[in-house]
């Protein structure tokens, strides 16, 4: 379930909610209750590897 970043228009307060793709964005603000929160664009989380294997080996290092 992906997380989603949003800031209300009114009072300018930033929280993070997570829901469905298939979800409609909220609207309302969990600080003040008005109706003007957006939801903004994000850069996302990035991709990271861990553990043995390929993570710490590297395909580049397919020729030992």
């Amino acid at each position: 379930m992906p997380t989603y970043d949003y800031v209300c228009s009114s009072c300018k307060y930033k929280w993070e909610h997570d829901s469905s793709i298939k979800d409609p964005p909220l609207t309302s603000c969990p600080k003040c209750g008005s109706e003007s929160a957006k939801r903004l664009i994000s850069g996302g989380t990035g991709f990271l590897l861990q553990g043995s294997g390929w993570a710490r080996e590297g395909y580049s290092n397919a020729g030992k």
